[in-house]
């Protein structure tokens, strides 16, 4: 019996993400084909590890009417052996110096979505273990900076790579007026001189983005480029920044909220190792009016929450607040009086719907720890009025727990 195409791409689009049944349905019957190829081709990985550029090229030369169908590409390094000195990875013998990467993004009229993740897999994050931009090829350099300027671009994470500035960075997505997620990640620049030179108030910078992630713990502040007249930050709704300096982090969160846009819905602050040095207290500045949830991450979950309770207006609508943690930290700060007002001031934020503590261990186990017990017995009047939540997930080994490569 026939079904209706309607009903087949229906049921083809509940499956998206299911890729062995997308690949059965395509077998199934050529009614199903068309629907389920769109989802196989959607989203395309090359990783550095197998020839996979190759074949795909290949692939696209013998079937082109696959190309349209990538809408996200992503292209991931890592490396197996480090080299003990270098200025940094060059990348000749590699996926990236091949000819098949440069010849199959021209062929991705529709790509939206490009994600290049240099060395994602391992906790260096220094120059040394970061790709060139200007030792690649220039037909590859030329192919990708094609992309970045597309503007058919929505979203790009960029992640461990060293370039000549940050207008040279900048620079990349200056045309691509469809940009509206950017994630920039271990990313170093090699121009000592003018350094702090502001993107040119003479050139246009077209991305409206929505959501951006900055970390460079390890790299360059790149927020001080990017509170910039010339660069509209007034869109941004999701900002997740890792910084140790507060001033910039601040004035990135106000730069959100000019022009009466009402700032972040959802801001994510990666908390400096030294605690104390770093933050000693939170800007009132950083509880804009949109804001709906927080994400902290930080060594001293505790003293960090007894700050966000205290800074926290009273009047904001902030609801959820979520608190990433590598170690128990919590044994090392029985401070009775703190929990006291922690549990006192959080009665005076009305909005506020959930407090999430999440403990990053080595194996999830369904048996209670003692940090649980713990928890349960500081903030005993918290978790009877169901606002605090206490959950654990396992470390995945990258510096920041977060997805901040």
């Amino acid at each position: 019996m026939d079904l209706p195409q309607e009903l087949i791409d229906t049921i083809v689009d509940i499956l998206h993400d299911d890729g062995p049944s997308l690949k059965s349905c395509s077998l199934a019957a050529r009614t199903f084909v068309i629907s389920a190829r769109k989802h196989i081709f959607k989203k395309i990985e090359i990783l550095s590890s197998s020839d996979t550029s190759q074949r795909f090229y290949e692939l696209l030369c013998s079937s082109p009417h696959i190309a349209p169908l990538v809408e996200d590409l992503c292209i991931a390094s890592v490396l197996e052996k480090f080299p003990v000195t270098c200025a940094y990875l060059d990348p000749s013998g590699d996926y990236m110096s091949g000819r098949a990467l440069s010849l199959i993004l021209p062929l991705l009229t529709e790509l939206k979505r490009i994600s290049i993740i240099e060395n994602g897999d391992v906790s260096q994050t220094c120059v040394e273990f970061s790709r060139s931009w200007n030792k690649m090829e220039l037909p590859l350099q030329s192919a990708l900076a094609n992309v970045f300027s597309s503007p058919r671009l929505e979203a790009v994470h960029l992640c461990g790579f060293v370039l000549e500035s940050p207008c040279h960075l900048l620079s990349l997505f200056s045309k691509a007026a469809a940009l509206k997620e950017m994630s920039l990640s271990r990313l170093y620049f090699t121009q000592r001189k003018g350094r702090h030179e502001l993107w040119p108030a003479s050139q246009l910078w077209r991305p409206k983005l929505q959501s951006l992630l900055l970390n460079y713990f390890n790299s360059a502040d790149l927020c001080q480029y990017f509170v910039n007249p010339q660069i509209d930050l007034t869109h941004v709704r999701r900002l997740t920044l890792a910084t140790v300096f507060p001033e910039q982090r601040e004035k990135m969160v106000l730069a959100t909220s000019l022009r009466h846009s009402g700032g972040v819905e959802h801001l994510g602050l990666c908390v400096a190792y030294n605690f104390e040095t770093y933050i000693s207290d939170l800007s009132p500045d950083l509880f804009t009016t949109n804001l709906r949830s927080i994400h902290f991450f930080s060594h001293s979950m505790v003293k960090l929450l007894g700050i966000f309770v205290k800074t926290c207006p009273h009047d904001s609508r902030l609801k959820y607040v979520t608190l990433d943690n590598f170690t128990d930290t919590l044994r090392q700060t029985k401070v009775p009086e703190l929990y006291t007002a922690i549990d006192a001031t959080v009665a005076h934020l009305p909005a506020l719907k959930t407090i999430e503590m999440r403990w990053i261990v080595d194996e999830p186990s369904a048996t209670p720890t003692p940090w649980e017990a713990d928890v349960h017995t500081a903030f005993s009047s918290l978790m009877r009025r169901g606002i605090l939540r206490i959950t654990k997930f396992q470390w995945q080994g990258s510096l920041y727990p977060l997805g901040w490569e």
